[in-house]
Formats: structure tokens, sequence, C-alpha cells
């Protein structure tokens, strides 16, 4: 980060521009029409007349039907000449994935955006971000795809560990259904397992695993524990794709899978006979029914409202946004703990930046972790910082605030009259 700041400062040094003008902001998207389950480029581009003492707080681009993703190294410093000056600025540049055939609209989005102000304090502002328009379009001969997989390459198989040629009562098999698709995440690839049910048969499905890569991949497990004897079977599987690459439809297809287990067929369930209708106990709980539906009707409203308070008025809490923190940084999802950093600031000490909470109530080690934090979501050579150490110093130097804050105001004076 010392580095992109530096050559920002640099730029700005040379120009002689004013902090009185205020931040720029463009976006653009390329291409406008996009093929389902394709992506384009979300480019954004954010200039100031001076520089950045911290970077600029980006929203997530969340469409609905759509998937916005912001890949590694993706963001990068920049600079252009705009009248006799030369601006400093951050390209961040997203990848947009459309579900569906359809128009999308990207609007009311803001970008928060903190610049130098020589000579006085650093200028924040909120910046609206162009509004952007695209279409995702379905290939023509593809409409009737579902599920709809598109990629340069598409495959699926099926493995299974066990001896089938020697099952008995209670032995289980372990069955793996692996799709890879070529030019996509895999995110877009959806379940393909098929569903295995079967009397004297327990089937046991693991959470599937993805993989993203060249190709991406999806897993799907499922244990086959064998309660009874008898022929069983393993359900085929036929898919349709669109590849990109042809503009054709193909298909990849597993066959059925049948085998025999020996022990004692699957135990039939006793026929029972139709009991005689008690009419005078029927009506005892069809009346109790009804006062409870009624009294139901009037009660569950005002419950609702009221659970939906207290849980809007929680999420609100300066503990629920450290919680949100420190999952983030848990899941080592750097952008997203960024802002809900932010968010978690602003509640436990508002007007405060991070280099003035890390003073007052950290150390140097974090001024000196959030620092290499900050640097490391827009510099690819900045040194990683120790996620699992931040989350400790950010909770000591929370408890230090707190304990702060809870101590009693002493007056200034004392009474007139104790």
């Amino acid at each position: 980060m010392k580095r992109l700041l530096l050559f920002i400062g640099v730029l700005f040094l040379a120009s002689g521009a004013s902090a009185q003008e205020g931040p720029i902001v463009t976006a653009e998207i390329t291409p406008q029409a996009i093929g389902v389950g394709q992506s384009a480029q979300l480019r954004v581009t954010v200039l100031v007349p001076t520089w950045f003492p911290t970077p600029p707080v980006f929203p997530s681009f969340e469409l609905s039907n759509a998937i916005t993703r912001l890949p590694a190294d993706s963001s990068f410093p920049t600079s252009q000449r705009i009248g006799r000056n030369t601006w400093s600025g951050i390209v961040r540049n997203y990848r947009v994935y459309p579900l569906i055939g359809a128009s999308y609209r990207l609007s009311d989005q803001t970008i928060t955006v903190t610049y130098a102000n020589p000579g006085s304090d650093p200028i924040i502002v909120d910046v609206a971000v162009p509004d952007i328009e695209f279409r995702g379009v379905v290939p023509d001969g593809a409409e009737g795809l579902d599920p709809y997989i598109a990629g340069s390459n598409f495959t699926i198989r099926r493995e299974v560990d066990g001896e089938l040629d020697s099952l008995g009562t209670g032995d289980a098999i372990v069955v793996r259904y692996i799709a890879e698709l070529e030019g996509l995440p895999a995110m877009f690839i959806p379940p393909l397992a098929p569903l295995i049910d079967a009397p004297g048969l327990s089937a046991y499905p693991d959470s599937p695993v993805v993989e993203d890569g060249d190709p991406a991949r999806r897993t799907e497990t499922i244990t086959l524990v064998f309660e009874a004897g008898g022929e069983f079977s393993l359900p085929g599987v036929e898919v349709q794709w669109w590849n990109i690459a042809t503009r054709e439809i193909g298909t990849v297809a597993i066959e059925p899978l049948t085998f025999a287990v020996t022990g004692p067929p699957p135990a039939s369930a006793p026929r029972e006979e139709p009991a005689e209708t008690d009419w005078r106990s029927v009506g005892v709980v069809v009346l109790v029914l009804g006062v409870l539906l009624l009294a139901a009707r009037r009660v569950l409203p005002a419950l609702r409202d009221r659970v939906a308070a207290r849980r809007a008025e929680r999420e609100q809490t300066e503990q629920f946004a450290f919680r949100q923190l420190q999952q983030s940084l848990v899941d080592e999802n750097a952008s997203e703990a960024y802002q809900r950093l932010l968010v978690w600031l602003e509640r436990i000490s508002p007007g405060y930046d991070l280099r003035r909470f890390a003073r007052a109530y950290g150390d140097r080690e974090l001024d000196a972790t959030l620092s290499a934090f900050v640097a490391a979501l827009y510099s690819v050579s900045a040194t990683q910082p120790d996620v699992s150490r931040l989350s400790q110093k950010l909770a000591e130097a929370r408890h230090a605030c707190l304990r702060q804050q809870s101590r009693p105001v002493q007056p200034a004076l004392p009474t007139l009259n104790p």
C-alpha cells in the first residue's frame, strides 16, 4: 500500500491539482450483450485531483439473477490527464455472469471516496456510480436446455468405491458423480447426481465439493448402505449442454448400473385394518383446533413483528457488526472483511478512522497489521497479513475501547452542596 500511495502522491505533486475539485467515477461493461453463463467485464475507475490516504470503499455490485465476482489482482493504480492537471486514480475490474436471458440495469450504487486535501483534513464523499445496462442472451438453439450449462467442454463420470460382485446385507459402497466444466467457474455446474431411493437401501449424501480451476469441478458423494438383499440399480444420467466454442448442443451420459446384494429381501409392511371412527373425539379435536387457530391469528402477527424488530435492532448493534467482521476474517474474504471493518468502526467509535482507532485503543502491532491488510487489497506485491493475528488484535482493541466507554465521566468541579 505504501508504494501505491507514494506513486499517487508523486502524481499529485507533479500535477498541481486542487482538492476543491470533486472525485470522478466512471463505469463501463463489455460486451453489453452477454451469453447466459458467460462473463462480461465491469470496469470501475475512481479519479481524484490529489491522492488516496485510504482506499475507496466499493459496493458489491450484486444483481438479481446474476453473479458478480471480484477476481484476484483486479485492482491497480492509474492516472489520467484532465485539463492541465494529472489526476490519480484506482481501477477495479469485476466479472459479471448473467444467469437468465433478460435485460439488466445496475443503478443506485455509490463509492465512498477519501482523498487528500493538503493543509487540512482529508475529504470524504459518497460518489454515485453511473448506471450500467446490459443484456443476458440465450443462444439460438439453447432455449430448451434445463438445466442450462455452457462452457468450452463438459464431462461427467461416476466412480464407485466397493466390491459390487460380493455385496451382502449390511455392506456399504461410496458413489461419486464428478462433473468438469471448462471455460466458466464451478458455480455454474448444477447438482447432477440422481435420486437413489429403493426399499432396503439407505442413501447418505455428503455436501458437494466445488473447485474452481481449469477445468472447474463439482463432486457429489453418496454413501449407500444395504439393509436387505435383492437387485439394486444406480440410475443413469444424461445431460445436454451448450458448447460456447462450437455454438452447438452437446450431450454427456452415464449408463445405469445394476448389481445384486445377497441376503433376505426387504420385509413388507403389515396391512392394518381401518379403525372405527370415534366421531365424538373428532368433534372435540376440531373444536380445540378452531380455538387455537383463532388465537394464533390474533397473536402471531404481533409476535412476528416483534421478532423482526428485535432481529433488526440486534443487527444494528456493535456486537453484531464485530461478529460479522470476525467471520469474514475467518473466511479470508478480504474485500468483505474491509467493508465490515468500516461498518464496525463507525458503530464502536464514530468519527474515527482506522489509524486513529488503532493508536487510541491498540498498539503499534495493530496499526501495522491494519496497514498491511489494507495494502494487500490493492497491491499484488504487498505482504499478506496474518488474519488470525489481526482478529486477535482487533478484539483486544475493542475490549479496551468498550472498557473506556463504560467508565463514568468525572465532573470537572465538585458539587456545590454535597
